[in-house]
């Protein structure tokens, strides 16, 4: 098992959709392994397989006090209700907002041996698999921001009307040729450095992350990190 690295936005592959898995073979077991280690090292709930750079729909799940483990092909199949609740991301570190979820869901998958799960559940688990299935399907948890809300960064206390996300910084490798995502050592030239202003601060309800503007440039100075810049936010892009 290996730690992976956990893709941060904006990178473009959170918001590709994942492809069914055909057979659970050797490759998908290690990818479901790492995926599982990742999630306890980043002590996490939930980790989708395009938050570590594959497009493959495997998730991983790790509820408090509850063994780690992982789904294949998982899907929800009657939802029940609506609830608020405070939610954030692995892929949007430091940051929460509170969005609409089910009361309770239904949900289907195969789990490690292949064999047919099914489940219905409340409570954290069901705000996890609504949670993972949208990341294999590209959606994000801010796309679900209740009306007014608007993102924060943990621990701040919202207050109507205001602001509470900052424009972040990120470094970003420009990938020219195209790229496996399955075998992203493929790549035959060097990619490309760029730095990437995501202006968060204009996240509202009415305003699809999807198109959420965020400025390209080349770096004015080595990204050895500034106060906007966090050493663990290099991510891969593709143009």
């Amino acid at each position: 098992m290996a730690i992976r690295e956990i893709r941060i936005f904006p990178d473009p592959i959170l918001r590709r959709k994942c492809r069914t898995v055909r057979r659970i073979d050797d490759d998908v077991r290690k990818l479901a392994a790492d995926m599982v280690e990742t999630l306890i090292d980043a002590e996490g709930v939930g980790l989708a397989a395009n938050q570590v750079g594959i497009l493959k729909r495997v998730i991983a799940l790790h509820l408090p006090e509850e063994e780690p483990y992982w789904l294949v092909n998982p899907e929800i199949t009657k939802t029940e209700g609506q609830r608020e609740v405070e939610e954030g991301c692995l892929s949007l570190p430091g940051y929460v907002g509170m969005v609409s979820r089910s009361v309770s869901v239904t949900a289907r998958a195969l789990d490690e041996n292949g064999s047919k799960w099914r489940i219905s559940t409340e409570e954290l688990l069901a705000q996890a698999l609504e949670h993972e299935i949208d990341h294999l399907n590209g959606i994000m948890f801010m796309d679900h921001l209740l009306e007014h809300e608007r993102l924060r960064e943990v621990g701040e206390e919202p207050e109507p009307g205001e602001t509470h996300l900052h424009d972040v910084n990120y470094n970003i490798e420009a990938h020219h040729d195209e790229v496996d995502h399955d075998h992203p050592s493929a790549g035959t030239s060097a990619p490309e450095l760029l730095v990437a202003k995501a202006k968060l601060s204009e996240v509202t309800p009415g305003h699809s992350m999807s198109e959420l503007a965020y400025d390209l440039e080349p770096p004015t100075k080595p990204p050895e990190g500034d106060s906007e810049s966090r050493s663990s936010d290099h991510i891969r892009g593709e143009r």
